[in-house]
């Protein structure tokens, strides 16, 4: 479903001001929830003050509010898509709930400072710009985290709305129900991307400072955390990043844990970056001839016709885009403030 822009941009949805939400609340909105939602218009923050502040906002009865909250996993459709030899499931909340996820990611995303290291997400940037990131580089550590959002429990999400300004309890403990799906963040939901940044930042300014610490750039695009240096690796780097990353709680894909070093090619994203800029790998690059060749001859069906197509664009999108892109930054420069 595709939000009216206002409606979601909005801090109260329907509600244009703080007096509008209490009027429209009505005779329970006491003098404390009055404030509280004057306080969080201020912040910058969803006014999820009550049941019924949630219902007017958005026009829902409040016992069916009760039920989003105590039984959101009710209201979510499972289903598994391809992800290479393997496959992966999908938590998709239903219109009801997707409305409240999608009006509550675009303000939480506005409260979040992005540091510069960080593409996943993020409006504007793309796994091709973190490769860029890492050109010229003679070797490159790539760690990724396993089942990223699944393994982000609610605890991990009940803070990070704290961090991010609320301290009522009703308010904290509501957002961290229409955020999780059986006590985790959904593979699916509009809210887990933002919270996934928000959560990493901790670890992520830790594995910054050890990358800075050795004269190397770091970057992280959801859950691949990659470290690259143009003098020689540091000894046991991998191992200090697999330590910091484990100790906070989480578990590092074996499978996707490695070491890449020049003159063999450097590859991020599935990007190499042994060049001036970043470019698709030499089997992608005859395939996309093939293709081609596939679609002059006009012998397949429209189906495949247009999977083909969209090989095609990405390959003179990585083109265009890296023509485009600035010379990468320097490790020094991707301080956070």
């Amino acid at each position: 479903m595709r939000l009216p822009h206002p409606r979601t941009e909005q801090l109260g949805f329907l509600a244009e001001t703080p007096k509008e939400v209490c009027k429209l609340i009505g005779a329970s909105c006491g003098e404390d929830e009055q404030k509280l939602i004057q306080q969080y218009y201020e912040l910058g923050l969803p006014p999820v003050t009550s049941v019924n502040a949630i219902s007017v906002m958005f026009g829902y009865n409040p016992s069916f509010t009760w039920s989003l909250l105590k039984n959101s996993h009710k209201f979510y459709r499972v289903f598994e898509i391809p992800k290479g030899p393997k496959k992966r499931n999908i938590s998709a909340p239903k219109v009801s709930l997707k409305v409240i996820q999608k009006w509550l990611a675009t303000h939480f995303y506005n409260k979040w400072e992005r540091p510069d290291y960080v593409f996943g997400f993020v409006r504007g940037k793309s796994h091709i710009g973190a490769a860029q990131e890492h050109i010229g580089a003679n070797w490159v550590i790539s760690v990724d985290i396993e089942d990223f959002f699944p393994s982000i429990r609610w605890t991990r999400v009940y803070d990070a709305i704290t961090d991010l300004g609320y301290q009522d309890d009703f308010s904290k403990q509501a957002l961290t129900l229409l955020s999780c799906y059986y006590g985790s963040l959904a593979q699916g939901a509009p809210t887990s991307p933002i919270l996934s940044n928000i959560i990493m930042g901790p670890l992520d300014k830790k594995i910054f400072e050890l990358a800075r610490h050795n004269s190397a750039t770091y970057t992280r695009y959801a859950d691949d955390i990659v470290i690259s240096g143009k003098d020689g690796e540091p000894n046991s780097l991998l191992e200090q990043v697999c330590t910091l990353i484990e100790s906070d709680g989480w578990k590092i894909s074996v499978q996707k844990k490695k070491i890449q070093k020049s003159p063999n090619r450097l590859k991020i994203h599935g990007l190499l970056v042994n060049d001036k800029n970043v470019r698709l790998t030499k089997g992608y690059r005859n395939q996309i001839r093939a293709y081609k060749h596939i679609l002059n001859n006009n012998s397949i069906d429209d189906e495949s016709k247009n999977k083909l197509r969209g090989h095609i664009a990405y390959a003179d999108h990585v083109a265009t885009y890296s023509e485009q892109l600035p010379p990468p930054s320097t490790p020094s420069s991707k301080l956070p403030v």
